[in-house]
This record gives C-alpha cells, structure tokens and sequence, in this order.
C-alpha cells in the first residue's frame, strides 16, 4: 500500500493499477459473510441504491456482500411504434470493505459490484422514445460496473479513484430518484449528448473524484472520467463493452464534473440547491452545417460536419421539504439544464415533481410521487431535418421536445422489499430522429406505458 502512497498525481496508468490491486486485495482477504441488514433511504433508486458503499457500516464487518434485484415489467398499451410489453431485470452483487480494520489502511474503503443484466427493455423494443421508460434499461450483459477506492482526508474531504460514474452523485435529487423512467436520475438530455452516454448506468468509467465539505451546509464536488465510457469505436456503445472493462484504455479527451450543493443541514434537510455543469474535451460534430458552411442536408454538402472543440453545459437543482405533518411528508424538485444548441441534440432541459410519503396513515413507509420531464430538440438539428426534406420534395416537422409524465407508487412490503406500480404518458417520443436524422419521417404517437418494478436486497 506504501507504494501506492508515494505514486505522483501525473502518474495516470500506475494509479489505475494501484487501486485495482488494492481493490482485490481487499476482496480477496474479506470474508464473504452475509451482509446485515441496513435500511436504505426509502426514496433511494434502483440505478443509485448500494451504489455508493452506503452498506458498509460501523457494526459490520471489514467486508461487507449484498445481493440485489430489480425488475421491470412494462407495458406499452397506447401510441409509440407497437403497442406490447417488455421485461427486463438487474441482479447485483455488491461488495464494500474498510480497508483500515482489513489491511491497516486508515480512513479508506473499498467498493466492487457487478451487474448481470437480462431481457428487454419497452423503449427500445416498442416505444421509441428517447427519454427511457426504465433506469434500469440495458444490453443484456454481464458487466463490471464499479471498482473504486475512496480516501477519506480529515472530517471533510474525500478522493475516489478507480470505475464509477457521475450520476451517483453529481445531479442527483432524492426527490427524483423515486421515479422509474431513466431521466429522473442521470438527465436523458446528458444521456443522449455525451459520448455512450456518458459515465452513467449501465456504463461506468474510470475516474477521479474529489468531495470537499466547505462547512455543515456546503459541499463541493469535482470529479474527472475517461472520456468514452464504452471506449473508441463504433455500433452500439453497450454492445461494444458487455464487460465493462473498455474504459481502462483511457482513451481520448476527458470528461469533467463539477457542482456546489447548499443545504439546510442536517441528515435529512428541509432544502438543497446545487449549480453545476459538466465540460468534455473532445471534438464534437455541428448538427446543421458541414465545414465549408453548407447545409449538411445539401446536395452541395461535402458531407463533413463542421467541428467543435469541446462541449459543455450547466445545470441547476431544488430539492426540498415542501410540508410536514406527522408521518405525512410532501417534498419536491426541480432541476434544469442548458447546452449548446449547435452540437447537442437535447439542448434544453427541465423536470421537476412532487412526492408524498404516509399518503395513507396505514401506509406509513409508502411514497406515491408524480413527476414531469421536458427536452428541446436542438433547433438546429430540426432545421437540418426539415431543409433535407424540402429538397427531396417532402414535407416533415420534426418535434421541438420530447416529455414525460410519470405517476408512481412505491410500497414498502418490508425493509428491502418494493413494489412500485407506475404509469407513463410520453409526448413526442423521438430516439430515432435523434440516431438517425437523415432517414427520420415521422414520429411515432404518444404513448400511454404502465408497468410495475420490484425491488430487493439480501
């Protein structure tokens, strides 16, 4: 570990190795024994819950293992391209270990888990929306997805290095993370932006991530991933990594995070509000105009998307306690944000909701939730649509914005255990004009989706 120690910041390649070997070390020595039982927030969500070695505790061991399930079933029963259900589900073993009581190696922890992802997912099968239907939609796979080490320095401040993603703690609401559809946790306008994704489920990256508690109410984050999560190449990112292991090339540009929360205080606080805004060094492709200025639906186009250095976006978040009685708790959120309309095809977005906790006094653990997403088609990219069109002697008006409306209802059947009847109402659903828009020729009708997810722990 010593050696670990003195390796120099510069040295990218020799830190990934040294956190990996420690991270097996850590592992190997544990002993696999059946973690306790440690409730999770209730309004923790199935792409965040466990993800954060919120498991390790104190009155456990130096090694602690937990087992996940979570589960979609779907139904597209209104509108999109076919109407027809889907099933898909997550299992998760999650390993969490204190390096200090294991190996002697003060204030560090260690965290692994591994996903094995099964069936299909609606939007992709029937819907053909961008925003997704499940936060927990992916390729089939059995994927590596996090391996990190976390150093804590003093009361406040934290360094965690190794394969995560940002969106277990960069633009997260607690409020939010009740709902079912994708873009409740990592915004479906970063989804559909960044290169695979971005670091987001279910492709993690490797990464650096520095936390600092300025005070009681205040805190900084700035973290730094491998730009590609799913490394170079082409085709579908997901397929291209079934394993999670590409991003360890540390290819290309980087991407970078940041934001600074205020709160109230507190384990539990009245309010929060965040400002951030992430920045990826690579190149990115205009989405209306080739290099020499022409259309890119042109006749006359070369056919080579003018290039722009770097891409970039900021973002703003509330959450908060809205009313109190009692059990009875109504909390809510919002969050925005704003990208460049000339290399984004989601330049705009907001969503916002409201979630009901004890809604019936004889369900005290229960949360019923309703919330609202909206994103802006670039501008440029429908004017590009619609001139190619023009000049093939068509006529097609593609969407400003796709949306969301979401009603969900999360029971508590015992600690670990959910069930969470919802129901979706999506407007405009847009994923193949945005994957392709050259070919795009209409949108297929709002859709009308119900499904019901399950959640636990071991």
């Amino acid at each position: 570990m010593a050696a670990c120690r003195s390796v120099r910041a510069d040295a990218v390649q020799t830190d990934w190795r040294c956190a990996i070997v420690a991270l097996g070390l850590a592992f190997t020595l544990g002993s696999p024994a059946l973690a306790q039982t440690v409730p999770a927030p209730d309004q923790a969500s199935a792409q965040h819950r466990n993800e954060n070695g919120e498991m390790l505790r104190p009155d456990s061991g130096p090694v602690t293992w937990t087992f996940t399930y979570n589960s979609d079933v779907n139904g597209d029963v209104s509108g999109g391209n076919g109407t027809g259900g889907a099933y898909l589900h997550r299992l998760g073993l999650i390993g969490d270990a204190d390096l200090d009581r294991l190996v002697g190696w003060r204030a560090a922890s260690a965290h692994i888990s591994i996903h094995a992802i099964q069936g299909s997912g609606l939007s992709a099968l029937r819907v053909g929306n961008a925003l997704a239907v499940s936060g927990i939609e992916a390729e089939p796979a059995l994927r590596l997805f996090n391996l990190w080490i976390e150093q804590k320095l003093g009361d406040r401040v934290s360094v965690r290095a190794g394969q995560f993603t940002a969106a277990q703690e960069f633009v997260v609401s607690s409020t939010a993370a009740l709902f079912v559809n994708s873009t409740f946790g990592w915004p479906g306008s970063f989804a559909n932006d960044l290169p695979s994704g971005g670091p987001a489920f279910p492709l993690s990256a490797p990464g650096v991530r520095l936390a600092i508690g300025v005070d009681d109410k205040t805190m900084f984050r700035v973290a730094a991933f491998s730009g590609d999560p799913a490394g170079r190449g082409g085709g579908d990112p997901q397929r291209r990594d079934f394993y999670g292991l590409n991003g360890f090339r540390l290819k290309g540009k980087p991407f970078l995070i940041g934001e600074i929360q205020r709160s109230a205080g507190g384990q539990d606080p009245a309010w929060s509000l965040t400002l951030g805004g992430w920045a990826h060094l690579d190149r990115f492709d205009d989405l209306g105009y080739d290099t020499r200025g022409i259309s890119l639906a042109s006749p006359l186009s070369n056919g080579q998307p003018l290039q722009h250095g770097g891409n970039y976006a900021v973002y703003a978040m509330a959450d908060g306690r809205l009313w109190q009685w009692g059990s009875r708790t109504v909390r809510g959120f919002i969050r925005a944000s704003a990208s460049p309309a000339d290399r984004n095809v989601l330049d705009l977005y907001v969503d916002g909701g409201l979630s009901v906790t004890s809604l019936f006094e004889a369900r005290p653990d229960d949360v019923f939730g309703v919330g609202f997403a909206i994103a802006r088609t670039s501008p440029r990219l429908r004017s590009q649509i619609s001139t190619g069109a023009a000049i093939a002697g068509t006529q097609v008006h593609p969407p400003a914005f796709e949306s969301v409306i979401e009603a969900s209802y999360q029971l508590q059947l015992k600690p670990g255990l959910y069930v969470q009847p919802n129901i979706q109402f999506i407007v405009n659903p847009s994923a193949a004009m945005l994957s392709d828009p050259g070919s795009f020729d209409r949108t297929p009708r709002n859709a009308i989706v119900i499904g019901l997810r399950t959640s636990f722990r071991l």
